[in-house]
């Protein structure tokens, strides 16, 4: 049975390159390559966003950050 995965906070560190390498490494499957679908839930009262990534076309991934707001 595999574990559900928790949110992660998300780190400016993963993010490198050019402005269009991070938006392949944001927006793109990292086993087709096809474009993730993004569903976000803010939470106004303590500054965070939660984002959920996952692939419409192979399934994989389950991608769940944490975006801290200013």
């Amino acid at each position: 049975m595999a574990k559900e995965v928790d949110f992660k906070f998300e780190r400016f560190e993963e993010y490198w390159g050019g402005a269009e390498d991070v938006k392949r490494t944001i927006g793109e499957c990292k086993v087709c390559k096809s474009k993730l679908l993004l569903s976000h839930m803010p939470d106004y009262k303590n500054l965070l966003v939660q984002e959920t990534a996952r692939c419409i076309e192979c399934g994989a991934g389950n991608r769940k950050t944490i975006h801290v707001l200013n």
